[in-house]
């Protein structure tokens, strides 16, 4: 894509986020608070897993936003993290969370465009949620990628192709025809489980509900970017983070996530927004 396409999305996406960034809660006591019990083992445990394997010495996180993840890396495993985020709030926030987690030797955070923004590479390359809001969810992926040693990972959370269409759709219609609160009203009742911070659920309303623009990919796409790369599938949410020895039934098994999504969020009243993680490991 042309360099004013690039310029266009990441302005429109530097703005949304200025003055309420996404995963931000009302006070650093409260992110504190969160941050207290380590949630990677249930939400995400192949990372969970690659964390602890002592296969990983510094990590690199694009898109760390508040902090919530660089910090939990930092607390929970002891490992030297660096955060970039082009929100000036958000990373005010995740120092001061640091700070207050006494990691600050440990989690930094860098102030940067994660195009503009080059380091040695590292074992473990983050991002979630980051890519689908580029202007080049291929292009994003190839800049990271970069930065992953020989032998080691990347790890990805992204928007899935099938898995959002029935969430977007919903929440489109509801905008269209009742406006801005009353789709809020709707977000709460599918998420209530961050209705006890009104500053968080709004900023999570706003991240999945308002955002200005979205990248939604498949596996199957994401896996042939990992083969171009010279990175091999290791794990991924689409099947449950189950063992596979071939990722090609996983295309068909993804294909499953419209409906799954649609009866989450339509019949069952149950916050499903099509997200998917891939773990991918670089081959020596």
């Amino acid at each position: 894509m042309p360099s004013s396409t690039r310029g266009t999305v990441s302005a429109a996406v530097k703005t949304f986020y200025r003055d309420t960034p996404f995963n931000y809660y009302s006070s650093v006591a409260a992110s504190v608070a969160a941050l207290k019990s380590n949630a990677l083992p249930s939400m995400y445990p192949d990372l969970n897993r690659v964390l602890r394997s002592g296969e990983v010495d510094r990590v690199l996180e694009f898109g760390c936003g508040a902090g919530w993840l660089a910090n939990t890396m930092a607390a929970h495993y002891s490992l030297p993290v660096v955060g970039v985020d082009f929100t000036r709030k958000a990373i005010e926030r995740a120092r001061d969370v640091a700070n207050a987690l006494n990691v600050a030797d440990l989690a930094t955070f860098v102030e940067c465009d994660l195009f503009e923004f080059s380091t040695a590479a590292v074992d473990l390359v983050v991002s979630i949620g980051v890519i689908p809001a580029t202007h080049d969810a291929r292009a994003s992926f190839e800049h990271m990628q970069k930065h992953v040693r020989p032998g080691k990972y990347i790890y990805l959370g992204l928007y899935h192709h099938y898995g959002r269409k029935a969430f977007r759709e919903m929440f489109e219609r509801v905008l269209e025809e009742e406006g801005e609160e009353a789709a809020f009203r709707r977000y709460a009742k599918l998420d209530p489980i961050r209705a006890s911070d009104p500053v968080h659920l709004r900023s999570w309303f706003r991240d999945q509900v308002l955002h200005p623009h979205e990248n939604h990919q498949t596996l199957k796409e994401v896996a042939g970017w990992c083969t171009d790369f010279g990175l091999e599938l290791r794990s991924t949410s689409i099947n449950r983070f189950e063992p596979f020895d071939r990722a090609e039934p996983l295309f068909e098994l993804e294909k499953e996530y419209e409906q799954l999504s649609y009866r989450a969020n339509h019949i069952d009243g149950r916050f499903f927004p099509g997200f998917f993680t891939i773990l991918a490991q670089r081959r020596t």
